[in-house]
């Protein structure tokens, strides 16, 4: 029931519009703050759940921006139950799995990170929208896919919310993005590429200049940036010294704050004051990831090479190549973890395919439920053919949902459906039986070379890289046995492998 404040149903689109203009303003500059207050009054008073998720939303945007250490993986739980019940959203369900990847980034969780991205592309990819909110969202994934490194991947998010800004009639300056663009460049350098760093930084500070009355408060701050690192190359915009972006605002967002400070870094660089920054990038809100980690190093190195310390800039720049060839590995790495899960979930759609139609799939993992495996019992029986069942409980399971949300927990089940799927044979039947248990029947398979299969299985289990998707809390399985006979009772021949199951997770467990 719609509580008092709550509009009439005409007035839904124009409310969640206004509202979401006012959240927009005050996160861009920097007010995250006011946007966390206003968000927990509308979802204290509201009962529409899309007014909520959208509060929920942008709450969870304010405290990303503030660089707090809470977690927001219940506000996530929260919003995508609200999503669930509204019906299909688009723009916020893409904006939803753009800041679930955000959050998971920020935890660590590469992974994760990148199949919320793939899954908010998909949904952004739907969205009829031409507004200033649906820019907004590319503009999000955009910035995400920045900060995690993926600097082609944000560039081409850039240039679909400008699409959009043409199609809606909408200003330039309203689709800048210049965050992405300015950490574009100076990852050219640290990758020794300054020729382009200098050209793509010459390419925001022309277009900031003649936008720069339209730019948001973000906006300006990487502007003045630009300008401020072109500085440091001896490169200074024509006509005078002023420095494009003007002020910078005094918020207690780290969004703003790192980049503040590095340029006050960078123009006592430019000013033959390398002592200055060599005592400003001591201090420790020279640290953070908002520019990449690398570039405080990359600015050290420039700043003992000025005071003639070439040694100390030599070590300077090997701690830059350090953390760049790190990121460049593991985004590669966990990029290709990334494609071979989605493989994966091609090889269990076919498995549904043949095993059954969509009532006796799974929805989550696509693999066969229990319905199918019933209809998969009685096939055997038909043909008066053996098999071996095999019950399977992850273990770390809650620990999962409890650190890092259910999203995550959603995304380690589609993980163990894919390594069900690539451990069995093709005759077997994989399936999900509920929750955190899984099954594998295997026709005509004895017991002991059913328990070689599930060797393979927890073996492909404890190999995964699960701090990769969900950091601090390993997941295992411990699996029971039992043997179907030839119209065997299925229901007694799994509370036999049940039994086992337990014998073997107490086994486990430390005395």
């Amino acid at each position: 029931m719609a509580r008092r404040d709550d509009p009439p149903a005409h007035a839904h689109g124009e409310l969640l519009a206004a509202e979401w203009v006012t959240f927009r303003d005050l996160l861009v500059a920097g007010r995250s703050a006011d946007a966390i207050a206003l968000a927990d009054r509308i979802a204290a008073e509201s009962g529409d759940p899309l007014r909520v998720a959208q509060a929920l939303i942008e709450k969870v945007a304010g405290l990303l921006n503030q660089g707090g250490a809470a977690r927001p993986a219940p506000l996530l739980d929260r919003i995508g139950e609200l999503l669930r019940r509204a019906g299909h959203h688009p723009r916020l369900s893409g904006e939803y799995h753009v800041l679930a990847a955000y959050a998971a980034f920020a935890d660590g969780s590469m992974s994760t990170a990148v199949s919320n991205l793939v899954q908010a592309e998909r949904m952004l990819r739907g969205m009829t929208e031409v507004n200033q909110a649906a820019v907004s969202t590319w503009h999000d994934m955009s910035v995400t896919y920045s900060a995690m490194g993926f600097h082609a991947k944000a560039v081409e998010a850039m240039r679909a919310g400008r699409r959009v800004c043409v199609a809606a009639g909408i200003a330039e300056a309203d689709c800048a993005c210049l965050e992405t663009l300015v950490r574009s460049a100076v990852a050219r350098d640290h990758q020794g590429m300054s020729d382009d760093c200098v050209r793509e930084l010459w390419e925001v500070v022309t277009f900031g200049r003649a936008a720069e009355p339209d730019l948001t408060v973000s906006d300006r701050t990487y502007l003045r940036y630009a300008a401020a690192r072109l500085a440091v190359f001896g490169h200074r915009p024509a006509g005078g010294d002023q420095v494009p972006g003007g002020t910078t605002p005094d918020s207690p967002d780290r969004s703003f704050s790192q980049v503040v400070y590095l340029t006050t870094v960078c123009e006592a660089i430019a000013a033959d004051r390398p002592d200055e920054a060599l005592r400003l990038l001591g201090e420790p809100a020279a640290s953070g990831t908002w520019l990449g980690e690398a570039e405080p190093h990359r600015l050290r190195s420039i700043a003992l090479s000025r005071i003639g310390d070439h040694a100390g800039a030599v070590e300077a720049e090997r701690a830059m190549v350090r953390i760049i060839t790190r990121d460049d590995g593991t985004l590669r790495d966990r990029y290709i973890d990334s494609v071979n899960a989605r493989l994966d979930q091609d090889r269990l759609r076919q498995i549904a395919q043949e095993h059954a139609d969509a009532a006796m799939s799974d929805p989550l993992t696509g693999l066969p439920n229990r319905r199918r495996i019933k209809a998969f019992a009685a096939e055997l029986a038909g043909r008066g053919a053996d098999a071996a069942v095999g019950l399977i409980d992850l273990d770390g399971f809650k620990a999962v949902n409890d650190t890092h949300g259910h999203n995550s927990g959603d995304l380690v089940l589609q993980r163990i459906a894919g390594l069900l799927a690539q451990s069995v044979r093709g005759q077997d039947l994989p399936a999900r039986f509920g929750g955190d248990e899984f099954m594998v029947i295997l026709p005509e398979t004895g017991l002991a070379e059913a328990r070689e299969v599930g060797g393979r299985i927890i073996a492909a289990v404890v190999g995964e890289d699960w701090e990769a998707l969900v950091p601090g809390t390993p997941v295992g399985m411990s699996m029971g046995w039992a043997a179907l006979p030839a119209g065997g009772d299925l229901d007694a021949v799994v509370r036999a492998a049940d039994e086992e199951l337990y014998r073997e997770k107490r086994a486990l467990r430390p005395a």
